[in-house]
C-alpha cells in the first residue's frame, strides 16, 4: 500500500510541475508579446496598456513570470531526470545505429 501511495504522489508532483510550467511559460510569452506590441518612444512607458498597468509594470510581470518558468523548468528536469536521460540515450543510440 505504501508503494502505491508513493507512486501516486510522484505522479501528482510531476503533473503539478508540468502544468505549472506550461502556464508560466504561456504567461511569459503573452506578457512578452504585449511588451513587443506596446508603443515605443518617449513617455510610452507611462501609458496604460492593459488591465490598468503601464509598460514598466508589464515588464516587471514578464520578468517574474520568466524567472518562475525557468525555475519550474529546472524542477521539471530534476523530477523527470530518469526519463530525460533515457530519452537522450535512446536518441544517441538511434543516431549511432543509423
Amino acid at each position: 500500500m505504501t508503494k502505491n501511495r508513493s507512486g501516486a504522489s510522484r505522479v501528482y508532483i510531476r503533473s503539478t510541475v508540468a502544468i505549472s510550467m506550461l502556464v508560466t511559460w504561456f504567461l511569459s510569452a503573452m506578457t512578452g508579446f504585449l511588451l513587443w506590441a506596446a508603443p515605443t518612444g518617449p513617455r510610452s512607458g507611462q501609458m496604460l496598456l492593459l488591465l490598468g498597468l503601464n509598460k514598466r509594470a508589464w515588464g516587471d510581470w514578464h520578468f517574474w513570470f520568466s524567472v518562475l518558468a525557468l525555475g519550474l523548468t529546472a524542477i521539471h528536469l530534476v523530477v523527470n531526470w530518469k526519463g530525460f536521460t533515457g530519452s537522450i540515450k535512446y536518441l544517441v543510440k538511434a543516431r549511432t545505429d543509423a
